[in-house]
């Protein structure tokens, strides 16, 4: 059920702490629009869009990532896969989130390096929702760049099982806020859209840590 967007709730109290918040990197998917390259090893500026992820996400009690490619991730990060493969992103989800022990998780998308730019936003008004979740500046809902209550978003999950899209999540949580995009969610789905890409922002994005 949603309720509401940021514009029109006060910043709650008692958002999450750096502690409480894990992330969660959907990074699977055949990717056929990027002629089924691995999304996650495909560079932009030089540089794997994993690894650009991972730095701007910063510290977190515990990163997972979803994919069955990458190599070279840091120790920490626990590297997962849906069964069967390609399965869709609420299997994905759901395996990811077998993963996480703290109260909150950030999900976010490989294609999207830095759509973590909003989560001090998302920390700022979840408050007593379920959930808070992007909508593209743009008008589209952003369904998989998205501050959840771990026990909330497994409810849902258990409500709606692991098939179809990611949106049918929100449609099982008791309530969301929406907080609007400022361009950080914009994915990059083609090659051709990767060469725009720069690093000229990566400076300023934040990390998990309020």
């Amino acid at each position: 059920m949603r309720s509401g967007d940021e514009a029109s709730v006060p910043p709650a109290c008692d958002s999450p702490s750096s502690g409480e918040i894990s992330a969660m990197v959907l990074a699977g998917g055949r990717a056929t629009r990027m002629g089924g390259i691995d999304k996650a090893c495909a560079v932009a500026d030089g540089e794997r869009l994993i690894d650009i992820v991972l730095r701007s996400l910063g510290p977190a009690p515990r990163i997972v990532v979803s994919s069955r490619q990458p190599e070279g991730l840091p120790a920490d990060v626990q590297l997962v896969a849906e069964n069967p493969p390609f399965a869709g992103p609420i299997a994905a989800i759901a395996r990811g989130s077998e993963e996480i022990a703290t109260p909150f998780v950030f999900i976010t998308t490989v294609d999207a390096p830095f759509a973590s730019r909003l989560l001090p936003r998302l920390a700022r008004v979840i408050g007593d929702h379920s959930a808070a979740v992007v909508r593209s500046s743009d008008g589209f809902l952003e369904p998989l760049i998205a501050l959840w209550r771990t026990v909330d978003l497994r409810a849902a999950i258990a409500e709606t099982g692991t098939e179809g899209a990611a949106k049918r999540l929100y449609s099982a949580a008791p309530s969301f806020i929406e907080v609007p995009g400022d361009g950080s969610e914009r994915d990059y789905d083609t090659l051709e859209e990767l060469k725009s890409f720069t690093h000229h922002s990566a400076a300023t994005i934040p990390s998990v840590q309020k």
